[in-house]
């Protein structure tokens, strides 16, 4: 579960924003009701909220079950404290950028986003089963990372951060590749897949083979009912509201990335000492590559 102790309710709003474009359209019509009437929302029952959104009781609760509440009250409850904490979706978003947005309205729409990626994924991020990652890609004799598309960027990340604190790892954005590496690999091996959707048919192929091997499939992808999510051993789920067109994608990648740097520096907690020491002999290596400024260094 996520870590509730230390999660700032007032997120919730900003949680269901998030959510919003990866829903079915039942569960969107309740998105769309609470954002627009919050207000009343807090004094409705799970019925009069179905029938506002045109939808079901059934609906409600699988709409709490997506937000990651127990049900309609603790939901309403916490819709409550965000409106008495004042904190409401962000008023200017990336749903806000039109064709003829001054550049200050989408600079604004943008670092809105970024924020609220960070936020959102800290929000609900499950420390338990991140240090379960964390202690299995530590005792890994390999790490494979695959996603397809704009998880490259991630994966980049990825390769650079773990090869720093010395685990042996291939990233690939190839599902041919991916697919042999995995198809042969064993108990002692991790696979880290990228998709924030979840359902890109060559990362569940991906996770698939890496299941049958007896991989540790790691899935970091957004939707928690996903079939990503399903096959893998774990699911670390970074969290972006970014509406489907014209987002380009970035923050997502911003959850992503918060999520490939809490690992990387979760491992070089785990030996400080080592790792420090390694740190040191990469930068005394590279230093001599450094053009000076002519500033004194």
């Amino acid at each position: 579960m996520p870590h509730q102790a230390v999660t700032p309710h007032g997120d919730v709003l900003r949680l269901v924003a998030a959510r919003r474009d990866d829903l079915t359209p039942a569960l969107r019509r309740i998105a769309d009701t609470i954002a627009a009437h919050a207000d009343e929302v807090v004094h409705m029952s799970t019925a009069e909220l179905a029938r506002r959104a045109d939808t079901s009781d059934a609906a409600v609760s699988r709409f709490c079950r997506s937000v990651e509440v127990t049900g309609f009250p603790e939901l309403r409850s916490l819709i409550a404290v965000a409106l008495a904490q004042g904190k409401e979706p962000t008023p200017v978003s990336l749903a806000d950028v039109r064709r003829n947005s001054d550049l200050a309205t989408i600079a604004r729409a943008i670092r809105n986003a970024h924020v609220d990626a960070v936020d959102l994924t800290f929000t609900r991020l499950d420390f338990d089963e991140t240090a379960l990652v964390i202690d299995a890609i530590g005792t890994a004799r390999q790490v494979v990372g695959f996603g397809v598309g704009a998880a490259g960027a991630v994966l980049a990340d990825l390769d650079f951060k773990l090869g720093q604190v010395g685990v042996p790892v291939t990233t690939t954005t190839d599902v041919h590749r991916a697919l042999a590496l995995t198809a042969r690999a064993g108990a002692d091996t991790v696979a880290i897949i990228v998709s924030h959707s979840g359902d890109t048919r060559e990362c569940v192929e991906v996770a698939q083979a890496g299941v049958e091997a007896g991989v540790t499939v790691v899935a970091i992808t957004a939707a928690a009912g996903c079939t990503l999510s399903k096959t893998a051993t774990h699911v670390l789920r970074p969290v972006a509201h970014e509406p489907r067109v014209g987002a380009g994608g970035t923050a997502s990648r911003i959850a992503q990335l918060y999520v490939v740097d809490l690992l990387y520096l979760g491992l070089l907690a785990r030996a400080p000492d080592e790792e420090t020491a390694a740190a040191d002999r990469m930068n005394r290596a590279v230093r001599p590559h450094r053009v000076s400024s002519g500033e004194g260094g």
